[in-house]
């Protein structure tokens, strides 16, 4: 015993050895690697996720700057705009039904246009200021003028441009409301496309956050994104209180540092065709958190480095304690309902013996319980044959009473009928308590059965048969389905103002045959339902769990009786039987 204990003692220690070795170096190989490539790693990540952000940002702002200035080529292209615009302000002004129908016109124009480019989420203000002195707008509130814009600096600009669009970059706007405080606007003139005369000036007030709209969603982990002209001055952000300061004032003011520096990093993206910038901030701390989701990555490489020693420690130990492993699991199987499980005896030690006494123990088991099941076998025969003698005394008198009172109406041709279904329904099931019998023959049974019953309440309910050709020569335990087609008439019959509506299917489903008898009586609460299920509750002469048991003795626990049923709607019995033509499996 001792020179045991020693041996054991001197393999754990190994084993933690060789597991303290193996762990020790393969963290020391990944923390050198680790330390040389995480700058390598976060580096590329950030060069990526800058890349893709601000080439993503740039370009839904250039398709919104082009869809904005496609919107203005759709208006002053428009000929009937420009005989609008030709026409003089006393000319306009001495015909009020003239004036009503300009002004529908050119608003439902530009209406119909930022309608036309909603789709791109996208709803500027247009205004429209002709040079004979009328305006026009999609906003209720007009707020320009040909006088007064003129002395605004980005009316000459928009005038020295000849007719090209011109940007104005982002101002806050005194007269704006809501979303229109902080706009930038597009403009560009009108000009006749035949004589090339100047008739008015279209404006389009764009609010900041439609181009706020274009990046938010791209801001995450406290990162910063800014629009600015090519001074440095903020057209956008998600601060508003930005706008219209330089760029390079806030971070000076608010000690965030750029142009990696610790704290944070600068990216610079231009959009080269409107000389603006795209500026993004990203904060030290997505580096650190890259680094950290290396670290973790790290972490899980030598965890699972450990996982594979400990494997090795695994495979030690089931070497040295494979057999009692062996027959632990063997055990296992027995408990799970294996009781072929067997040993192969290969040791003549004690573990050998113990290998002998569990083949014994096994098969000592299965004999006294293949007895069991035999007892429980003759015990439910025995049981059958004793409902099958006494076949509902009720059922015999009342059907011989039924014949009596035929033969005194002088109804012999009737009486003839019943007797014969009554005797032929007696022959098939009183002597065969224990054989097989098809499904064919016990099909005619409950025919017979179901025949008697319309005799004894006539014009109270019906039966149909489904009946697959196939099925009818498999064999089947006898007397299984006439007590359930027994209840499904008593309870159609037993549901008030009911005409009793039974079916009886049969047919061949994946190697098995399944029986269905469903009536529309008066069904079963599922109290009741989990009752006769569960505690082998009579519903009739022959207790549906005496046939459930029957099933299952015969066939095995994959097969036997399913019940479905709803209070006030009906029941359906399922028989799952296996599709043979030899009798018992």
């Amino acid at each position: 015993m001792g020179n045991i204990f020693k041996m054991r003692k001197s393999i754990t220690l190994k084993l933690f050895l060789l597991l303290f070795i193996l762990i020790v170096l393969i963290s020391l190989s990944i923390s050198v690697e680790q330390v040389k490539n995480t700058n390598k790693i976060v580096n590329k990540e950030m060069e990526v996720m800058r890349e893709q952000v601000l080439d993503e940002v740039a370009n839904n702002i250039s398709i919104l700057l082009s869809n904005v200035e496609t919107m203005g080529d759709t208006i002053v292209v428009d000929s009937h705009l420009m005989e609008i615009l030709a026409t003089s302000h006393k000319t306009i002004f001495s015909n009020k039904e003239l004036e009503k129908n300009m002004n529908s016109y050119v608003e439902g124009l530009l209406n119909d246009v930022v309608w036309e480019y909603g789709r791109y989420n996208m709803k500027p203000e247009l205004y429209i200021v002709g040079n004979n002195g009328y305006t026009y707008s999609t906003y209720s509130k007009n707020k320009y003028y040909l006088n007064n814009i003129k002395e605004e600096l980005w009316y000459e600009e928009i005038v020295k441009s000849d007719g090209d669009t011109v940007l104005i970059n982002t101002y806050k706007d005194e007269n704006g409301i809501g979303p229109y405080k902080n706009i930038f606007k597009m403009g560009r003139l009108i000009k006749d496309i035949i004589t090339n005369e100047t008739l008015g000036i279209l404006i389009m007030d764009i609010s900041e956050t439609m181009l706020y709209d274009r990046y938010s969603k791209m801001i995450d982990n406290g990162s910063f994104i800014y629009i600015t002209d090519s001074s440095g001055k903020i057209i956008s952000s998600k601060d508003k209180r930005d706008i219209g300061k330089n760029y390079k004032d806030i971070f000076n003011n608010d000690d965030r540092n750029i142009e990696g520096s610790v704290n944070s990093t600068k990216i610079i993206s231009q959009i080269e065709e409107y000389e603006w910038n795209i500026i993004q901030e990203i904060p030290s701390n997505i580096s650190m958190k890259i680094s950290n989701k290396i670290i973790s990555i790290t972490t899980l490489i030598i965890m699972f480095v450990s996982f594979i020693a400990l494997i090795i420690t695994y495979k030690l130990s089931k070497w040295i304690t494979k057999p009692i492993i062996q027959i632990k699991n063997k055990m296992q199987e027995v408990t799970g309902g294996n009781l072929k499980s067997q040993i192969i005896v290969n040791r003549e030690d004690e573990i050998g013996d113990l290998q002998e006494s569990f083949n014994s123990m096994v098969n000592q088991l299965n004999t006294s319980i293949e007895n069991i099941k035999e007892s429980e076998k003759q015990k439910r025969v025995a049981e059958l044959s004793f409902l099958q003698a006494q076949i509902n005394p009720h059922f015999l008198y009342n059907t011989l009473s039924g014949i009596r009172f035929l033969i005194s109406m002088g109804k012999n041709e009737e009486a003839e009928e019943m007797l014969y279904r009554f005797t032929k329904l007696l022959r098939a099931i009183l002597p065969k308590a224990s054989e097989m019998i098809t499904l064919g023959d016990e099909i005619e049974n409950i025919k017979n059965y179901g025949e008697l019953q319309q005799m004894r309440y006539p014009n109270s309910f019906e039966i149909e048969y489904h009946i697959e050709e196939r099925v009818l020569d498999f064999k089947i335990p006898s007397f299984i389905l006439q007590p359930i087609l027994e209840n499904a008439i008593l309870y159609s019959m037993e549901k008030e103002n009911n005409f009793g509506y039974i079916k009886v299917t049969a047919s061949e489903e994946n190697e098995h045959i399944k029986i269905i008898i469903e009536d529309n009586g008066i069904g079963m609460s599922k109290d009741k339902l989990i009752t006769v299920l569960n505690k082998g509750v009579s519903i009739n002469s022959v207790g549906v769990t005496n046939v459930h048991e029957r099933i299952q003795l015969n066939y095995g626990m994959k097969y036997g009786l399913r019940i479905e049923s709803e209070e006030g709607k009906g029941t359906k019995v399922i028989f799952i039987l296996p599709n043979l033509r030899e009798g018992i499996c």
